[in-house]
């Protein structure tokens, strides 16, 4: 019996120039950029498999795969590897960016302001085109 883990290396996923291309305007951070793609591609891989494990036949010329926070990837499969030929959003979130809290920090005598940072919140496209 094959293991789940052997059907994934089964399974290849590659981005297209203009697919990748796409992918790093949503992704302008260098390292968050690559983290995010490696994460993509990972759990596309597993997607797949599952669903050909399954016996569940995909539209191997343009399959649709709606992924997180309205970002969605248009998929073709060519000599047996997937590519990721579209990558786009539907919805307002286009993007993220750090949220940051002034702190007053007390060191002996003096006190000291700190931006530290407490989280991210999503960009929308009226944010991005204004910046």
């Amino acid at each position: 019996m094959i293991s789940s883990n052997e059907r994934k290396h089964h399974v290849q996923v590659e981005f297209t120039r203009t697919g990748w291309r796409q992918f790093t305007r949503l992704n302008r951070s260098l390292g968050a950029r690559f983290i995010r793609a490696f994460i993509l591609r990972y759990e596309l891989v597993a997607y797949l498999a599952e669903h050909e494990a399954a016996g569940v036949h995909l539209d191997t010329e343009c399959q649709e795969v709606r992924y997180v926070d309205g970002v969605y990837l248009l998929l073709r499969k060519s000599q047996g590897v997937w590519y990721i030929t579209d990558v786009f959003t539907a919805e307002e979130a286009v993007g993220y960016e750090p949220v940051y809290f002034w702190q007053r920090i007390k060191r002996g005598a003096s006190y000291i302001l700190a931006r530290l940072l407490i989280g991210w919140r999503q960009l929308t496209r009226k944010a991005v085109a204004g910046a």
